[in-house]
């Protein structure tokens, strides 16, 4: 088996504890005198396709990031003002800062009244005989909790952009119970539901299923117990049900795109400018006909930053090497990719969670990570989370143009007929082990 990894940088330390080189936002005054003997020169945005591929890999090596980030400073070149129309600084609730938060901003209590509330809606949708896909708020009444959910919705696009319901006990239902409190509850903070996969499958299992379906060597991260650094999903809303815990790690971390953006929007400009570039290389595993595509990691959506990438099509990981004759990643944006995960990590929020709690968070303003972690023998200590992905068609930010191919993927199609619910985890072998999908940017 893979052995657990918390969450960790290839075996060097986190930034704060590296006493040789300063993360990115107290490295401003050494980036000054850095580059200003190149004062004059016309800023170089390194966007050269090099012969070589950087040293990156899918697990960040902070090491590598330090050194890279050193040679490049005292190479000198860089851009030191933003694109235009880029905004110095975002002001706005969804700028926050993990440390500099209280639970009690962002962990909902249900009260008992509330749960009652729930389970009497499960109870009545059940007696009406109607598929999964049928559950609205017309259909899944919930008079009292449901006008406290449509507003927290409305907070994950205008506000913190998440939190945390708590109060569930997924133990007292069963399997197909649960998924139907889950989406029920869902669909008062985000109506629109996402397929995500080619098989229609609108509900993903977060579960290490173990060398038992497949070798650990071809399991992809959502079914084992790896590492999974910084990244986002397809689409709005991204919500997770946690069924069960793990023995050890497995916590989930959030990091605000918009702190991130502000801190190297201050710190390295020139990073904005590489990460906004169009050259970026996302490889298909292989797609017949197009064995890569091109498009920008960041988007101005007229002042929103939007963050959108899955690092593992950007680097390849263990488990999918990444596609020979494809054009290498620069060396700009090796240190552009680095830089995200590892200011992220700066300004993250790691979510002490519980079994029963609910996550919802805006997947557009949010980047999220994993801890590598470690199931017990009894099934109460093992790791087990439900995914939705969800859209509030009310106050949905605009869709990138370079995106909206894969929203309407997951998002145009209304046919419920066509809709699959697993209410227990997938076990099939090339399911578990396809490389072509990964948080949907494949």
């Amino acid at each position: 088996m893979v052995p657990p990894v918390a969450l960790r940088y290839a075996n060097e330390r986190p930034p704060d504890q590296d006493l040789a080189f300063s993360p990115p936002a107290s490295r401003r005054s050494m980036g000054r005198r850095a580059t200003a003997r190149g004062r004059d020169q016309k800023p170089a945005l390194d966007s050269t396709v090099h012969s070589q591929e950087p040293d990156i890999e899918w697990i960040p090596s902070f090491k590598s990031y330090r050194d890279r980030c050193l040679r490049r400073i005292k190479n000198g070149g860089l851009a030191k003002t933003l694109p235009e129309g880029f905004p110095a600084k975002l002001e706005s609730p969804l700028a926050w800062e993990g440390s500099q938060l209280k639970k009690e901003e962002y962990i909902v209590e249900l009260s008992a009244q509330e749960i009652a509330e729930t389970e009497d809606a499960l109870r009545d949708f059940k007696s009406q005989q109607l598929p999964i896909s049928c559950i609205t708020r017309k259909t899944f009444v919930l008079p009292n909790l449901g006008p406290r959910l449509i507003a927290l919705g409305a907070s994950l696009y205008h506000g913190r952009g998440f939190f945390v319901l708590r109060g569930l006990e997924p133990q007292r239902y069963s399997s197909e119970d649960n998924v139907l409190i889950y989406v029920g509850l869902s669909s008062y903070v985000a109506e629109k539901r996402g397929r995500q996969d080619e098989h229609n499958n609108m509900l993903l299992h977060l579960i290490d299923l173990t060398a038992e379906v497949a070798p650990d060597n071809l399991r992809q991260a959502p079914y084992s117990n790896v590492q999974q650094p910084y990244h986002t999903d397809i689409g709005d809303i991204l919500a997770l049900y946690t069924l069960g815990q793990a023995n050890k790690g497995g916590k989930s971390k959030l990091a605000s795109n918009w702190t991130v953006y502000n801190d190297l929007a201050e710190s390295r400009p020139d990073h904005i400018h590489t990460l906004q570039s169009p050259d970026w290389i996302f490889d298909t595993f292989g797609r017949p006909g197009e064995p890569y595509y091109r498009r920008p990691l960041l988007f101005n959506q007229a002042g929103k930053m939007v963050l959108a990438f899955s690092r593992r099509i950007l680097t390849g990981s263990k488990v999918s090497p990444r596609s020979k004759n494809i054009p290498p990643m620069t060396d700009a944006q090796a240190d552009a990719l680095d830089a995200v995960h590892f200011t992220a990590e700066k300004h993250s929020l790691t979510l002490d969670g519980q079994r029963g709690d609910v996550l919802f968070w805006n997947n557009m303003s949010i980047m999220h990570a994993r801890e590598g972690f470690t199931d017990g023998s009894s099934r109460d200590q093992k790791r087990h989370l439900l995914r939705l992905w969800l859209r509030s068609e009310e106050h949905a930010w605009e869709t990138p143009e370079c995106l909206k191919s894969a929203w309407k993927v997951a998002y145009g199609d209304d046919d419920t007929l066509t809709e699959k619910w697993p209410v227990d985890p997938i076990m099939d072998r090339d399911h578990v082990t396809t490389q072509r999908r990964s948080s949907g940017h494949g």
